[in-house]
């Protein structure tokens, strides 16, 4: 979610400069901005309890069957451990959409830079009594935004103690199926399917987090603006959750501040005899020579540490909170919809013959991804003629074609470890083209016009310049394809295929 408060912000800023040259000067703020804030906050507020909602939903299934399943070996253990499956998770449910505006940041969890800037923002205009005093809906209409910024924020402290639970709630079951042995297959399959959504909902908590402290660059750059205000700067060092953790003194950046305070050489001295570094004959004498030194063979460690993370598949910048899982996730699973489409375009060309023109097809594709090593797509393609020769040039339309395709990453099946057998796609499809002149739309009706073909080849994908816009990098395709019905086709076409295009 981006907080595309930016028109807002822009006529604000305009009247805070403006209150600097008079102090009587009111902005008249429309309240469809506000309205486009309200909207963001809660989009993602709905997504966030709908998906908790569908993996509670889900979970309160899985234990209820290992209950069930528990049951016939041991009724009474399974009475003890597992309880009212049902109400602890409705429970759970009813705890997070009943989450308010109203809570204490101190205790709020995580701290996500994105959001407390712009809670911060919507208090600052909110109080503003010498900017919005005279629209006093605008302002109550401030106040509203804000409430729900800080419901947002309340609900995702609740979705933080949920995640907890059903990390720790894994675990206990865990070690209760481990006292037993020859279990049914069944209780496996359902366990696992219970680590899965403990997963799955883990990541997508992540996921609205990171979004939440990613606001986009103009908003960025508006909020940088906002903090050279001194009224906004010191309005947000007193009231922000960042000035709740570390509050600063009321004579902060003032002479009588100082007051008190060691000097560096007493500093120096007292970690001198701390650390019981000698006063002479050493290099290490020096405590700043020595903690840098230290810090260097630390910072060594965490590299190695680092590397064994990332061999293991696990992110170096994961949280406290991360559930390992003994499956391969799928890391497509928690992205929204839009997310997993992925646009491309690509280019074939043929050279001519007795039958057809220079030609080439121009095609837009959008694929979905399943998961990370199998997409779905479907295309739409145009047939462009540029005549039989240099000397012939004749600028013709030559048909149209629908596609439908599959991708699947092709496994190192020799362990190489290659740059090249990681970007192999097997790539098969299915395509319906007209590849006659287009005269009128009345050619379209009669089906035996159409050339049919079926795909199936390699696909090389790799980093390359976007062609429309500089410095962007996308990704390349060449696909080298067989068609295993170009007999069929009268004239016969191609029997096989190259293309190349890129990603958008």
């Amino acid at each position: 979610m981006k907080f595309h408060f930016t028109i807002l912000l822009l006529t604000i800023l305009n009247g805070l400069h403006a209150q600097e040259r008079s102090a009587d000067s009111v902005i008249a703020i429309p309240g469809k901005y506000i309205s486009s804030v309200d909207d963001k906050i809660n989009s993602l507020d709905r997504q966030l309890s709908r998906q908790t909602d569908k993996y509670l939903n889900s979970l309160s299934k899985q234990e209820q069957k290992l209950k069930k399943q528990l049951a016939k070996i041991d009724s009474s253990k399974a009475a003890e451990i597992f309880g009212d499956v049902k109400k602890r998770y409705e429970s759970l449910s009813q705890k997070l959409n009943g989450a308010t505006g109203k809570f204490d940041k101190l205790t709020s969890g995580e701290f996500m830079a994105g959001l407390d800037s712009v809670q911060g923002s919507l208090a600052f205009l909110k109080d503003a009594a010498n900017i919005v005093s005279k629209t006093k809906d605008i302002r109550r209409k401030l106040g509203n935004s804000l409430n729900q910024a800080n419901q947002l924020q309340h609900k995702l402290k609740e979705a933080g103690d949920i995640q907890s639970y059903l990390q720790s709630r894994q675990q206990q079951i865990r070690e209760l199926l481990s006292q037993y042995t020859g279990l049914p297959k069944s209780v496996s399959k359902y366990f696992g399917r219970y680590q899965q959504d403990v997963f799955y909902y883990s990541q997508q908590i992540k996921s609205y987090r990171e979004v939440l402290n990613d606001p986009d660059k103009l908003v960025r750059k508006i909020l940088s603006t906002l903090q050279t205000i001194p009224t906004f700067s010191k309005f947000f060092s007193r009231y922000s959750m960042l000035a709740s953790l570390f509050p600063q003194p009321e004579s902060y950046g003032t002479p009588s501040a100082l007051s008190g305070l060691q000097t560096r050489a007493d500093v120096q001295q007292l970690m001198q005899q701390q650390l019981s570094l000698p006063t002479t004959g050493n290099t290490n004498a020096n405590p700043a020579a020595y903690l840098q030194q230290q810090m260097q063979q630390a910072q060594g460690e965490l590299s190695k540490l680092k590397d064994k993370l990332n061999q293991l598949g696990i992110n170096g910048g994961g949280s406290s909170d991360m559930a390992m899982p003994d499956f391969k996730p799928n890391q497509q699973k928690t992205k929204p919809f839009l997310k997993r489409i992925e646009l491309g375009t690509n280019f074939q060309t043929q050279r001519a013959t007795h039958y057809f023109p220079v030609t080439t097809d121009v095609a837009v594709t959008a694929a979905y991804k399943l998961d990370d090593k199998t997409r779905l797509g479907i295309g739409i393609s145009a047939r462009a003629g540029w005549g039989k020769s240099w000397k012939e040039i004749r600028l013709s339309a030559e048909g149209i074609g629908f596609r439908t395709s599959a991708e699947w990453k092709a496994p190192d099946l020799f362990k190489t470890g290659s740059r090249f057998m990681a970007s192999l796609w097997f790539t098969a499809g299915a395509e319906l083209n007209y590849n006659r002149t287009i005269e009128s739309l009345a050619v379209f009706k009669n089906y035996s016009n159409w050339t049919k073909s079926a795909l199936a080849g390699l696909t090389k994908k790799y980093s390359m310049n976007s062609p429309l816009k500089k410095g962007k990098k996308v990704e390349g395709t060449a696909s080298f394809l067989y068609d295993f019905m170009y007999h069929k086709n009268i004239p016969h076409t191609p029997s096989f295929v190259w293309r190349v295009g890129w990603g958008f």
